[in-house]
């Protein structure tokens, strides 16, 4: 009765379509910095690339509910399309946020941590090839491993950025604003992090 089952057992195009948007909405985000007090229209465009986000995790996880032979662990599909989208999330609420606290000067901490993010989803990008080419294996892990370095990089910086404003910064509703926005930046490259962690769960139990 095997061929009774549903035959799409191909994640690839949602996986792919999932880090491209995500690599789209960073980009945006780290072109918003340049731009302090003209956020509106890039801010509305993140919200949109965080709305498809959602979309296509939804999607995953229909599909998911719909195939019973999946590529590799239903569990492991689930939490790789959910931590993508947990770093979307992070993004937009980092963009709303600009605009909520009316910021107007971006200091310099802020804009090294969404470079970071920058790499760090681009490692992502690389990464998620090998889950459908096995030649790529060792070419995703070592994009796994820089992604985790980037996260230990961008630990540093959050904390070097904390020290930074609370050492120099006297008023204190902006140390509140900035606080946030650097918890939202940091807690983004986590969740890069734990994208990666999949990844290389999936790629240890396929060997």
């Amino acid at each position: 009765m095997r061929w009774f089952l549903p035959k799409t057992t191909d994640f690839q195009e949602l996986f792919q379509r999932a880090t491209t948007n995500l690599g789209t909405g960073v980009r945006l985000f780290r072109q918003l910095l340049d731009r302090p007090g003209e956020y509106s229209p890039l801010v509305e465009r993140i919200k949109q690339v965080e709305h498809e986000g959602d979309r296509l995790t939804h999607q995953t996880i229909e599909r998911l509910n719909t195939t019973f032979i999946t590529p590799f662990d239903r569990e492991d599909i689930h939490a790789l399309i959910s931590r993508l989208d947990d770093v979307m999330d992070a993004v937009d609420a980092a963009a709303q946020r600009l605009v909520l606290y009316r910021i107007t000067e971006i200091p310099r901490n802020l804009v090294r941590l969404a470079d970071i993010l920058v790499l760090s989803a681009d490692e992502l990008a690389k990464a998620l090839v090998a889950l459908h080419d096995r030649r790529k294996r060792e070419e995703a892990l070592d994009a796994c491993v820089e992604v985790n370095r980037l996260e230990n990089d961008a630990d540093v910086l959050h904390r070097e950025a904390l020290a930074d404003l609370f050492a120099n910064c006297t008023d204190a509703v902006t140390v509140i604003k900035l606080k946030d926005l650097y918890a939202f930046l940091e807690e983004a490259t986590d969740r890069c992090e734990d994208v990666a962690n999949v990844i290389e769960t999936v790629l240890i139990k396929g060997s």
